[in-house]
């Protein structure tokens, strides 16, 4: 589907390279060292970690929303006449988790390049630079399978641009970069399904974005904090929605009965 699609497929292949050229527009040029609270960049880890997790919202929802609708008719024929569902969806995931872990370390390997890797060590991972990939990476691939369930949803080609754009900007307020989420009742909860929300923990915790932006430009929240605990909790709660998106696809595509 990706790759029949040639102008879809460049637009795909180049998105990585975009967003992570899109990172390095942060001013400053302590990259996710401390910034001078005073100077012209007082949340420059902050600001990064908000391009690269919207990015991966962005790179990994874009990357299969589009992928059910355009081809529910062959889909459906094939199903008819003993295709499995179940073996039809688990190759679609492998193939597209491929995708979006290959397009997660370009945009990281730009960051590292650019801004240099965290400072303050990995917490789980041993690596910080590696640590900080497999947060993008798994926060991308949530979103390829929130992609698909808003493909699962979708009736016709020309929704898929409004599902795409209410999307990114949601998960874009969801992650708790931009607009404090945390105890914020209804705000707070609804974030709880979003991989943005857990995306941009991970990588707070990753970077020790509580420590680095200390003060009313960082929110005191438990699942940013620079501890194995918070950052396996942030991990698992990805790995969770992605298996509730899952699951939600799998029930949606069924075969119909009668």
């Amino acid at each position: 589907m990706i790759v029949s699609d040639r102008g879809y497929f460049v637009f795909l292949a180049l998105l990585p390279f975009i967003m992570g050229s899109l990172s390095m527009s942060v001013p400053g040029d302590v990259g996710f060292g401390f910034p001078n609270p005073m100077g012209n960049a007082p949340n420059e880890p902050g600001q990064i970690l908000v391009l690269l997790n919207v990015g991966a919202v962005f790179m990994g929802t874009a990357l299969t929303i589009r992928d059910l609708i355009g081809e529910r008719p062959i889909f459906r024929r094939e199903q008819a006449v003993g295709l499995s569902t179940t073996a039809y969806l688990i190759a679609k995931i492998c193939v597209y988790t491929v995708f979006a872990v290959v397009q997660s370390a370009i945009v990281t390997i730009i960051v590292l390049i650019g801004k240099g890797g965290p400072t303050q060590g990995a917490v789980a991972l041993g690596k910080p630079g590696l640590e900080l990939f497999a947060d993008v990476a798994l926060t991308c691939v949530a979103s390829a399978m929130l992609g698909l369930a808003l493909s699962a949803i979708a009736k016709s080609n020309e929704q898929i641009m409004p599902l795409l754009v209410v999307a990114v900007m949601s998960q874009l307020v969801f992650s708790g970069g931009m607009i404090p989420v945390t105890g914020r009742a209804g705000l707070d909860q609804m974030s709880w399904a979003t991989p943005a929300r857990w995306g941009f923990a991970a990588s707070a915790s990753t970077v020790d974005l509580i420590k680095l932006v200390p003060g009313p430009l960082t929110p005191k929240d438990s699942h940013w904090h620079h501890t194995p605990g918070a950052w396996w909790f942030d991990m698992g709660m990805l790995v969770l929605i992605s298996v509730f998106y899952v699951g939600f696809v799998r029930w949606k595509i069924r075969l119909p009965r009668g």
